[in-house]
């Protein structure tokens, strides 16, 4: 559709959405390749319901890692970028993820548009230079808070560095910022990650340093050489080049902004603080929605070189077929949460959830249409009540999934898919065709419920598409639909689609069964490959190897002071109390199993010691965000206190 009076397409008909251009200090890991499945399936998803989808990813590929790493490895830092990139590049198409556009932020055509945003920004009076002194972090290329010497983000330790710099005036955007956030309460979700940015920008805004002279390898500030962008200020803009912005100015009106932007938590403050006053200072639009996913870890460990658990996305991909990996990922967790990547569990939902329900139910109504219809796919005839149910039902899964999806809850999606193959299942087994076809005088009731049955499975392929495109495609073959995936829309699933005396297809396993045997002897393979040390404990398990670590690693633990504010006994537990914990940021409810030597009485208005960036977990049924910090004697749980005052949420180093 076009407008009357110009020639682009209404705004209506767009839907652009982008992942994190990802930095190029490695290869792509389960992490990244999380957060581009999510793109993926949502992507997919809007294209069935009718939407033009423009689709972006891409590499964040300057700044002073790489140009230290580079050096490292005795090559330019192009030539590292070309590496690394090309690595992205490869991963997402041998795991099936399509994208529109693949911008690096080395190309001149995003150079151009870092300068032309710049001097929009820099014409309307937000920008200034000055001086800038403090510790900086070279792994997330950021300066830490005055005062801090270890990087709160990553851990690592930071350099202390004093340069010249061009300031851009971030103070004068706090009011306005808060003002549109609470005019969109779900610019950022989940809601818990909205409340953090608001946090952020409600205890003050600093200018912002967006230029650098201490290193070369960057994109170069105009009218001043010596000076390179800041990698936030060009990898952010990043966005806006990969649909034309500076360079093809009707694609840009087109797709601008975006619909929606992925990202980790880790760059939240960059993308929901930095980003949106950068485009309030050019006169831009904001993009409409931040959908932020936790973390992974493998084994309940977090990935780390050092521990050599890292798994790659080549590796995924080597592991089992794409369809596999994405439902997986997207299946286990909701969004927003932190996950934990096990092949245990990728290995039983595949065969549990995709080889026994989904490829077993193809398989079994398939084989009775080809061996009671000659396989053909039978006429509807007599209706009875179960039949009616079942169509029901459907229709209610439908709009279910529909509205899950749309709130980006795409797991909670899946979940309605599957309670209607279970439903599907269930119709069968009161209905018993097996049964049926024994009495020629009960084929025109076999013969409904086979195609109700077929009928359900067509709506579940379509409804799966986005997730398992490959198998999904698959189905629909064998069913005998000749309309390609890709022109189904979900607007018109509507029951009676599938064409009834129409043949079906060749018979094959949608979703073969992974042998664990073979399974997780390739996983142990690829973990010797990576060099992951292990040892027998005592009772014959397998631990890793523990030894001397270094600063760096202890940096990771992130401890504060916190203040008991409520305690309270949890039922069915002598030693487990439940507690909330001022820790000076936010009140976290951390579980302790000190309750048999504190009374709960003795703790409220206590100082502790709280380990804060612990995965959450559940203790007896109950949430626990953290962890407090306490010796034992003898049995006895000792709390880690304070003898001289200190200010709550402050870092024990």
């Amino acid at each position: 559709k076009f407008c009357g009076n110009c020639e682009v397409k209404t705004m209506s008909e767009k839907f652009y959405l982008t992942t994190p251009l990802y930095y190029v200090n490695g290869v792509p890991h389960v992490g990244h390749t999380y957060t581009t499945v999510i793109a993926d399936a949502i992507a997919r998803y809007k294209k069935i319901c009718g939407l033009e989808v423009y689709a972006l990813t891409g590499t964040d590929e300057h700044g002073l890692k790489i140009e230290r790493s580079a050096k490292a490895q005795a090559i330019t830092a192009q030539e590292l970028t070309d590496i690394y990139a090309e690595a992205f590049k490869n991963a997402w198409q041998e795991l099936g993820l399509k994208f529109d556009e693949f911008i690096r932020t080395t190309e001149d055509r995003h150079k151009r548009a870092v300068k032309k945003i710049f001097n929009r920004i820099y014409d309307n009076n937000f920008v200034y230079m000055g001086e800038y002194a403090g510790n900086y972090c070279v792994n997330c290329e950021a300066y830490v808070p005055e005062g801090e010497k270890m990087c709160s983000d990553c851990g690592r330790s930071t350099e202390y560095m004093t340069e010249q710099s061009y300031f851009f005036q971030l103070s004068a955007f706090q009011e306005k910022l808060l003002r549109f956030y609470e005019e969109n309460p779900r610019f950022v979700i989940p809601e818990t990650r909205m409340n953090e940015v608001v946090s952020f920008v409600q205890g003050g805004l600093k200018d912002l340093s967006i230029s650098r002279t201490s290193f070369r390898w960057g994109i170069r500030v105009p009218e001043n050489d010596e000076h390179i962008f800041y990698v936030w200020f060009d990898a952010l803009t990043g966005y806006m080049s990969g649909v034309g912005f500076g360079t093809q100015e009707k694609k840009f009106q087109l797709y601008w902004p975006a619909d929606l932007q992925l990202i980790g938590k880790d760059i939240l403050r960059f993308h929901a603080v930095y980003w949106p006053a950068f485009l309030m200072a050019a006169g831009l639009e904001l993009p409409h929605q931040i959908l932020v996913n936790g973390w992974w870890t493998v084994d309940g460990e977090k990935m780390s070189k050092s521990r050599g658990n890292t798994v790659t996305a080549q590796e995924l991909s080597q592991l089992a077929r794409p369809d596999y990996i994405k439902y997986f990922l997207l299946r286990e967790i909701s969004i927003g949460a932190d996950g934990n990547f096990s092949y245990d569990l990728l290995l039983s939902r595949v065969n549990t959830d995709l080889a026994n329900d989904l490829g077993n139910l193809c398989s079994r109504i398939l084989k009775m249409v080809k061996n009671y219809f000659d396989g053909c796919m039978p006429d509807c005839r007599e209706i009875e009540g179960g039949d009616v149910d079942l169509k029901r039902f459907t229709a209610e899964s439908v709009k279910l999934y529909r509205d899950s999806f749309d709130r980006l809850e795409i797991n909670k999606a899946i979940d309605k898919v599957w309670e209607l193959i279970s439903t599907v299942n269930k119709y069968l087994v009161v209905n018993e065709p097996w049964v049926l076809a024994r009495d020629p005088s009960q084929r025109g009731r076999l013969g409904t419920v086979l195609y109700n049955s077929g009928e359900c499975l067509r709506i579940i392929a379509i409804l799966m598409a986005p997730v398992i495109p490959d198998g999904a495609s698959k189905i629909l073959k064998q069913l005998g639909v000749k309309t390609s995936l890709d022109d189904h829309r979900i607007s018109h699933l509507s029951w009676g689609g599938l064409e009834q005396g129409s043949s079906i297809g060749e018979i094959e396993p949608i979703y073969p069964r992974l042998d664990s045997t073979d399974f997780m002897k390739c996983v142990d393979e690829k973990k010797q490959r990576r060099g992951v040390k292990r040892t027998k404990q005592k009772e014959g398990t397998e631990a890793l190897e523990l030894g001397k670590i270094e600063i760096e690693d202890f940096a990771k633990v992130e401890i504060r002071v916190g203040k008991i504010i409520t305690a309270e006994h949890i039922k069915k537990s002598e030693k487990l109390v439940r507690l909330e914990v001022d820790i000076g940021s936010e009140t976290r409810q951390v579980v302790a199993g000190i309750g048999d030597s504190y009374s709960v009485e003795t703790l409220q208005g206590r100082l502790v010691a709280v380990v804060t960036n612990l995965q959450p977990c559940k203790l007896m049924g109950v949430e626990s965000d953290g962890m407090i910090v306490a010796a034992s004697d003898e049995g006895k749980a000792v709390l880690v206190t304070f003898t001289e005052p200190v200010q709550v949420g402050s870092r024990l180093r």
